[in-house]
């Protein structure tokens, strides 16, 4: 009787254990979602920014104002305004199975424009929730300028 108890407690442990450890690698992935895996993200200005040094193909959409971009905004990133009529159309243009980081000033706008991301068909949407704010706060490396002409198509 005593070596059956002693074995349902070890097995019991060894399923702790693995629970256990099953559980870290949940919350771990939850912290640290992988840019190649499908689905809408919510990650702040600092975990983009490790996402964006280990990732060249994350698409980094702004989607502020011109004004707003000129004056500050994240290397490489495009620019699509959000007020503008043509926001869904020029979004509706983009790869959709591309990785994206999606921010405004503050994930006001961003956060709004999320459900048009998933109507529209993309597959991999990064929500920086904090916004350029939240980038700048961090003192995370930005440029100025205004954003550069889309090629016009013949």
């Amino acid at each position: 009787m005593y070596h059956a108890f002693l074995q349902k407690t070890r097995l019991l442990t060894l399923a702790l254990m693995l629970a256990g450890h099953l559980l870290g690698w949940a919350q771990e992935t939850q912290q640290n979602p992988d840019p190649l895996k499908a689905g809408y993200h919510e990650i702040q200005s600092k975990q983009a920014n490790e996402i964006l040094k280990e990732h060249e193909e994350m698409v980094i959409l702004d989607i502020r104002t011109e004004k707003e971009y000129a004056a500050g905004h994240i290397k490489k990133a495009k620019w699509v305004d959000f007020y503008q009529d043509d926001f869904k159309a020029k979004l509706d243009k983009l790869d959709k199975k591309k990785p994206y980081l999606v921010h405004c000033a503050s994930g006001g706008r961003s956060g709004k424009s999320m459900q048009l991301f998933k109507d529209l068909g993309f597959t991999r949407v990064y929500h920086m929730n904090d916004g350029f704010r939240g980038w700048e706060k961090a003192q995370l490396p930005a440029e100025q300028g205004k954003p550069k002409p889309e090629p016009s198509n013949p």
